[in-house]
C-alpha cells in the first residue's frame, strides 16, 4: 500500500521506534489524510507491560503514568513503586498476569463508553431523523454493505447503506480494502472524506444512526 503511493518503508525497520517516527512524518507530509487512515487499519491498541519500552504513538523510548492513581489501577502500582524508591524500601515487581488483567479491563471500558456514547447520539439526533437537517460528514470506513461516517459537528458515528449511495448495485463497488466507493468505474467516495449528509433514521432499540447523503 505504502509502496502505491510512492513511500518506500523497510518492513524490518518501521517495527522499531525510528523507523514507525519516520514513516509518520512522512504521512504528515501527505496532501490529505487518505493514506494515514489506511495505515491506521493496521497498527494495534497500545499493549501494558512491566518490562519499560517505547510508546509509537508519542516517539518516546520508555512511558509510563502516574498522575490518576484514584481512576487508573496502573498509576496506583506506579504510585507504589515511586514511595518505595523515595522512602529506600525495596520495591516489588508487578506480577506480568496484573497486565492481562488491566487490558482486559481497560478494553470493557471502552466497550462501556462506546454504548454510551451511542445511545447518547441516538437519544441527540432523534429529532432530526426524517428532516433535510445537513450535517458534514466524515468518512471513516467503507465495506461492501456501506460507509460509517462520523459528523464534524459533534462526533456521532452514523452508517450510510450502499443503496442510498447508488440505486443500481452492480454498477457500484465498495472496496474495504482501498477504502473507496466506485461507481461505473469512477471512485466517487473515499475514507477522510467529507460530505453533507441527513439523517434518514434513528433506531434506539440498537442506537444505530442511518443517515443518507445530500444530493
Amino acid at each position: 500500500m505504502l509502496k502505491t503511493h510512492g513511500l518506500h518503508v523497510d518492513a524490518e525497520e518501521v517495527l522499531t521506534l525510528d523507523g514507525f517516527c519516520k514513516l509518520r512524518r512522512e504521512l504528515d507530509a501527505q496532501p490529505t489524510g487518505f493514506l494515514d487512515s489506511r495505515i491506521r487499519r493496521f497498527q494495534s491498541f497500545a499493549e501494558i507491560s512491566t518490562e519499560p519500552g517505547p510508546h509509537f504513538g508519542l516517539g518516546l523510548e520508555a512511558y509510563a503514568t502516574w498522575t490518576s492513581p484514584i481512576r487508573k489501577y496502573g498509576d496506583m502500582i506506579n504510585h507504589r513503586l515511586l514511595k518505595a524508591v523515595i522512602k529506600g524500601e525495596t520495591a516489588t515487581r508487578p506480577q506480568d498476569e496484573i497486565t492481562v488483567q488491566m487490558a482486559e479491563r481497560r478494553r470493557l471500558n471502552r466497550m462501556a463508553e462506546r454504548d454510551v456514547g451511542d445511545w447518547l447520539y441516538a437519544r441527540f439526533l432523534k429529532d432530526k431523523a426524517g428532516t433535510d437537517t445537513r450535517f458534514a460528514a466524515e468518512i471513516v470506513d467503507i465495506s461492501r454493505g456501506g460507509m460509517r461516517v462520523r459528523l464534524v459537528d459533534n462526533g456521532a458515528i452514523a452508517f450510510i447503506p450502499a443503496p442510498f449511495l447508488h440505486a443500481v448495485r452492480d454498477e457500484m463497488v465498495c472496496s474495504q480494502e482501498n477504502g473507496t466507493v466506485q461507481i461505473k468505474g469512477e471512485t466517487v467516495y473515499k475514507v477522510t472524506d467529507v460530505i453533507d449528509v441527513t439523517i434518514a433514521e434513528v433506531r434506539m432499540e440498537t442506537r444505530s444512526i442511518i443517515a443518507r447523503p445530500v444530493a
